[in-house]
């Protein structure tokens, strides 16, 4: 998937589908699966990151969508 598609389909949602969280769902190849809801969207690295809880990055991750939307949010002024 391309940024831009991404914001096509963000863009682009039902009604329905534009409210409640988002959980990251890994999906490894030997049938294991984690999930968190640790994500964060890095569009300038073009990264979908998601930390597991446990993990040193797991609070870090969570919070720092904020810092991304206040990031765009600059950049619109």
């Amino acid at each position: 998937m391309t940024k831009e598609e991404l914001i096509y389909l963000i863009d682009n949602l039902g009604t329905e589908d534009r409210n409640g969280n988002i959980e990251g769902i890994f999906i490894g190849r030997h049938g294991e699966s984690v999930s968190t809801d640790s994500v964060r969207v890095d569009m300038d690295g073009g990264r979908i990151i998601i930390a597991q809880a446990g993990t040193e990055a797991y609070d870090i991750n969570k919070s720092n969508w904020q810092t991304e939307l206040t990031f765009v949010q600059q950049l619109e002024k």
